[in-house]
């Protein structure tokens, strides 16, 4: 049987001792993770192939080892899209412990590196700053805990620990070899509600259409926090509406249905900001998308922020435009998917005459900062009531840190819908 020492990690904890103890939840009362228990954090993030915890869910992987040449713990390094560190969400537990697997060469050196099995002993030290972390220079360095064949060690942070605050972690032994690993503090609370929205959106995911909120029909499998994977289950959960929809995956969420009361609250707050005076895309008043798909049908011409909502059609979504080209009379008006890397293009030269947005009335030329002309023409037959997407692509760019709490969003949507 595996013991934990625990390296507890309390912010202001010498100055209020009480406020501290009652921060972070007993995960054996019930106590869900997205309201501040207790959760464990694997230092090796989760799982690579998945392995699934009672709520399918991709488990932590607390593995302590040499990274080999197809992975590595997080350095801190810069990239692309900023510096790589590991997130570690307030009210949690870092978690190293000994490999499961034994190397099958025994010999004491492999390819330069030293082999570790589960019977090894693994040192874990807090250095004093990311220079000595990089350097590998042990100086001041704080010695947080060995792990053992029946050992974990575990780093807590309770939820008064400030959110960007960095530590950096090494094995003395094994440094050079890449066993350290960089942290960066994460408010759980910010990060389980933004997973919660995406249950939310309109339109909704593949899960609330086929009623597998429970994660029974796709397990959620990939690399991402428990914490987001459950914030977004209790959402879904809460706004799933099933019967036979759920076979053919056409179910709506009760935000997407306006007579509902969570739909009603969610339709009149979305108006409650709309400026009608600013065209878009009126998506899928079909209702056949969901919010990873294209297959809505499009409108540019016909509605306005507040006629386009679930009162119209159920699961329709309003795509205000943000940029304009007057010169062809087209805008960008949102992206239909959330992969997508285009805007999706209005031409509003190809709407109806008497539509909205068309040529004879007032509405699309003020927006387009031009006068209206006494005399209208209008291309071709003037009769075009869907306008078709632009190229749309199915990949997304990478995530840091320092977007994590949004950009890794769009990774977890995968797994999610």
């Amino acid at each position: 049987m595996v013991s934990f020492n625990t390296f507890s990690v309390f912010t202001l904890a010498s100055l209020l001792p009480a406020m501290v103890a009652g921060e972070c939840k007993d995960p054996a009362t019930g106590a869900s993770i997205t309201i501040g228990a207790w959760n464990m954090n694997g230092v090796n993030g989760t799982w690579r192939p998945a392995r699934y915890d009672a709520n399918n869910i991709n488990a932590h992987n607390p593995s302590w080892t040499i990274p080999d040449e197809t992975w590595s713990y997080q350095h801190g390094e810069m990239s692309d899209s900023g510096p790589n560190y590991y997130t570690q969400f307030t009210c949690s537990k870092l978690t190293f412990c000994n490999p499961e697997d034994i190397p099958d060469d025994g010999a004491e050196e492999a390819g330069g590196r030293k082999l570790i099995d589960a019977f090894s002993q693994q040192d874990i030290w807090k250095m004093t700053s990311k220079e000595t972390f990089d350097n590998c220079d042990f100086t001041g360095a704080e010695l947080i805990g060995t792990t053992s064949a029946t050992t974990c060690v575990e780093v807590e942070k309770d939820d008064l620990v400030m959110e960007g605050e960095k530590s950096y972690y090494a094995s003395k032994e094994n440094c050079a070899a890449g066993q350290k690993l960089a942290v960066m503090i994460s408010d759980y609370e910010s990060f389980a509600s933004q997973c919660a929205a995406i249950a939310g959106h309109t339109p909704a995911s593949a899960r609330l259409r086929g009623c597998d909120c429970d994660y029974n029909k796709k397990p959620f499998a990939v690399r991402y926090p428990t914490l987001c994977a459950t914030a977004f289950q209790e959402k879904c959960m809460d706004l799933m509406m099933p019967g036979e929809c759920c076979d053919t995956e056409t179910c709506f969420s009760k935000v997407e249905v306006f007579e509902t009361v969570e739909g009603k609250e969610h339709e009149l707050l979305r108006r409650s900001d709309c400026n009608d005076d600013i065209p878009g895309n009126c998506y899928n008043q079909d209702g056949t998308a969901t919010d990873m798909s294209v297959s809505g049908s499009t409108d540019c011409c016909y509605q306005t922020c507040s006629s386009c909502g679930s009162e119209l059609a159920s699961a329709a979504s309003w795509e205000t435009c943000t940029a304009n080209t007057p010169a062809d009379m087209t805008a960008k008006c949102g992206r239909l998917s959330r992969y997508s890397l285009e805007d999706f293009i209005c031409d509003f030269s190809k709407c109806p005459e008497d539509s909205h947005w068309g040529s004879k009335n007032n509405a699309v030329w003020k927006y387009m900062g031009k006068m209206k002309p006494s005399d209208l023409t209008v291309p071709g037959d003037g009769v075009i009531d869907l306008v078709e997407p632009s190229a749309q692509s199915s990949t997304s760019g990478g995530s840091s840190v320092s977007m994590a709490l949004g950009a890794l969003l769009a990774g977890i949507v995968a797994a999610l819908l």
